[in-house]
């Protein structure tokens, strides 16, 4: 009798587990949680073939806005553009895996507003825009050690190679949100300001990558607002850091191009009407690395 009555404390144990179960799984939340298709284009476009691309473009979603809407860009050019979250932990694994299947590249450019660059995979975003897309395509599977050694300490071992949890935290906004609220760790602030150690490192590697194929990587910055434009001592910092990575990043610092408020949507960016003004111009200056006036 006591067994059995044991085995049944189990059984109604075990039901209320899967009701819970369920009732998380039914939880849809607010859709604002659930971003990031311009991500998984982005995947596709460095994980396939392109015989006739030679110029590859990554960035954040200010790049993304530049190269990714609007008419599309030459055929020569393949636009991996996506999230400031990827950058640049995720830029480095598209690059790597884009360089090994184009061997007839010519020409990598990075297009980051000089802000998103310190973005080591602080928690906003960075679950739906790097650790879900990526781990799902299978690009953590050959990721550089000390990137993904970086990701397991900042946001959990399971969480980055447990398909099914991750599926959970995707699906699930409560569930996510305490996971984002109480687990994942917070970045650490980088003394003095600049880019962290990791960041800096995936650059390094970025362009060393392109190097050892005899493709060009460059750097090239998206116009900021005037009243949020990154201090001069950052600026400083950032052009110390990056020079030895990125030759031409002095000639950025300096012809950063400042735009008033009234020509962005929010923080960071263009509304469309002053985009569909400056579009083409910025493509042209990106692509042709020509100087801004």
């Amino acid at each position: 009798m006591k067994r059995f009555l044991a085995k049944c404390l189990l059984l109604a144990l075990l039901a209320a587990a899967l009701a819970a179960a369920l009732a998380l799984s039914a939880y849809s939340g607010p859709v604002s949680k659930r971003f990031g298709p311009e991500v998984f284009r982005a995947i596709r476009v460095c994980t396939s073939v392109a015989p006739g691309a030679r110029t590859l473009v990554l960035g954040d979603s200010v790049a993304n806005q530049i190269f990714a809407t609007g008419p599309a860009v030459t055929g020569s050019v393949a636009v991996a553009t996506c999230n400031q979250a990827v950058t640049p932990l995720g830029n480095r694994i598209l690059l790597d895996r884009w360089l090994a299947l184009n061997p007839r590249a010519e020409e990598a450019v990075y297009v980051s507003l000089p802000g998103t660059l310190a973005n080591d995979g602080g928690p906003e975003f960075t679950f739906h825009y790097l650790l879900f897309p990526f781990a799902e395509a299978g690009l953590f599977d050959d990721a550089p050690p000390r990137t993904l050694d970086h990701l397991h300490r900042r946001f959990g071992r399971l969480p980055v190679d447990n398909a099914s949890v991750r599926h959970l935290l995707y699906r699930n906004d409560r569930l996510y949100d305490f996971y984002e609220r109480r687990i994942v760790r917070r970045p650490e602030p980088v003394p003095g300001g600049g880019l962290p150690e990791i960041v800096v490192e995936n650059l390094r590697a970025m362009r060393d990558a392109c190097a050892a194929r005899d493709v060009r990587f460059r750097l090239a910055f998206p116009p900021v607002r005037e009243d949020r434009k990154p201090s001069a001592a950052y600026l400083t910092r950032l052009a110390d850091q990056l020079r030895d990575i990125c030759p031409e990043i002095d000639d950025l610092v300096a012809n950063l191009r400042a735009e008033p408020p009234e020509h962005f949507r929010d923080d960071v960016h263009l509304t469309r009407e002053r985009l569909d003004e400056i579009r083409a111009d910025l493509r042209a200056e990106i692509l042709e690395g020509r100087e801004r006036p």
